[in-house]
């Protein structure tokens, strides 16, 4: 039964988290001893004395409460490898942590260990018939784009190119797609996952079906994913979208948030907003931005952006894209400017929320008292970030259905 794994999976953590690190660092010296001999010929084994360590690894995006791993880094070519490894290491007490796309931003600092490094998890496979594909635990988003436009077929994927696709399912997988596919774990159709004994399950609806329904939203505590399997709807529109990209002075303060608030109950189904407001050192004022992409023709897509260009932008561009472009010209990309997504060890905190509304009053009085920080602090380089997607796809299933708790939110920032 699952339920005794979970329960084994929630004693393993406490002891990793209370077993002595000190005992634990003698492994440094015979990493190579305690797990060469039950690995693959073509697993690497990484001790913490090699030079320019820990630079091998998948780097993370943020190096803001990143964990530490002085035991050393193995990367599993197997998932047998993967098997062993987690046996091995909770045999003899050594902490564990596992990273497939490196783009977390959770709070790891408290952690210091063992890195089992996904790297080698990197396969696309389709189906013969085309209706599913079939990927690694460490694939990212930006691989995917490409073999999806080719075939003809799309996933709701999110909107930043070095996200992992696994790692971003297991939260949820929001994405601009979402209102007209739904949410990314809603295209899972199953895992192959190594639990906290090592043992080697999958997980779908008619397989471990509390285990599926756990991983999907409740994120990558309940073990280590090595592959997933997504069905494919065909692509929309031909695989061409509309991207739409907009300035703004900060004189449109008020008109600003009225605009987006105006989706807060007709957000159409395959229109994803981006939204972002960033002070301009070398202007010295904060300034608006706002990337519209829409999902299908392009004089259908403009009606919906309306709003935005009813604001005199400073400048504007609006065209049709394929489908393996997109993440070339999205998130404001499309005026030459890198947004520094997928620049790892960035010094970067980042907090969230998911709303279900706009109080306009509420979002110009953080905006003012953000301004007066930004000119407070000239180093500080920060944004705010806000994402209006609809909520139509992930509506489609009921709350129950998995353990994601935001189906309903409108806007995340």
């Amino acid at each position: 039964m699952w339920s005794s794994q979970r329960l084994l999976f929630v004693s393993l953590l406490i002891i990793m988290k209370h077993a002595s690190l000190q005992a634990a660092l003698g492994f440094q010296s015979n990493l190579t001893d305690l797990f060469g001999p039950h690995l693959s010929p073509k697993a690497q084994i990484i001790p913490p004395t090699t030079p320019e360590y820990p630079a091998q690894l998948q780097q993370r995006w943020t190096d803001y409460n990143a964990p530490s791993y002085s035991l050393g880094a193995i990367k599993p070519a197997t998932e047998q490898d993967v098997q062993n490894i987690v046996k091995i290491a909770a045999a003899n007490h050594v902490p564990f942590f596992t990273t497939g796309g490196g783009h977390g931003v959770s709070d790891y600092r408290s952690f210091d260990g063992l890195s089992i490094d996904l790297s080698a998890f990197n396969s696309l496979v389709f189906s013969e018939d085309g209706s599913q594909i079939t990927i690694g635990g460490s694939v990212k988003i930006h691989q995917l784009v490409k073999p999806l436009y080719e075939a003809g077929k799309e996933l709701p994927l999110g909107s930043c190119a070095c996200v992992g696709v696994v790692g971003a399912t297991l939260s949820g997988g929001i994405g601009g797609l979402q209102g007209h596919r739904g949410l990314l774990m809603d295209s899972l159709e199953s895992v192959r996952v190594a639990t906290a004994a090592g043992n080697l399950l999958i997980a779908s609806p008619s397989e471990n079906e509390d285990l599926f329904w756990a991983l999907r939203g409740a994120g990558s505590n309940f073990g280590i994913v090595t592959s997933a399997t997504y069905r494919l709807p065909e692509i929309s529109n031909g695989g061409m979208y509309m991207n739409a990209d907009f300035l703004f002075s900060a004189t449109v303060n008020s008109s600003f948030w009225q605009a987006l608030k105006s989706f807060d109950h007709g957000m159409p189904s395959r229109l994803a907003i981006t939204a972002a407001v960033l002070y301009n050192r070398l202007a010295g004022e904060p300034m608006f931005a706002v990337n519209a992409i829409f999902y299908g023709p392009q004089e259908e897509g403009e009606r919906y952006v309306q709003p935005w260009k009813l604001l005199g932008p400073t400048k504007s561009n609006i065209s049709m894209v394929p489908a393996d472009n997109i993440m070339d010209v999205t998130f404001f990309n499309s005026f030459g400017q890198d947004n520094g997504a997928c620049t790892p060890n960035q010094h970067i905190n980042i907090y969230t929320m998911a709303l279900k509304q706009i109080h306009t009053p509420t979002f110009q009085s953080f905006f003012a008292e953000l301004v007066n920080f930004w000119e407070a602090n000239p180093g500080f380089q920060g944004r705010w970030l806000m994402q209006r997607y609809a909520n139509d796809g992930p509506l489609r299933e009921e709350p129950s259905a998995t353990a994601y708790g935001n189906r309903d939110a409108k806007l995340f920032m």
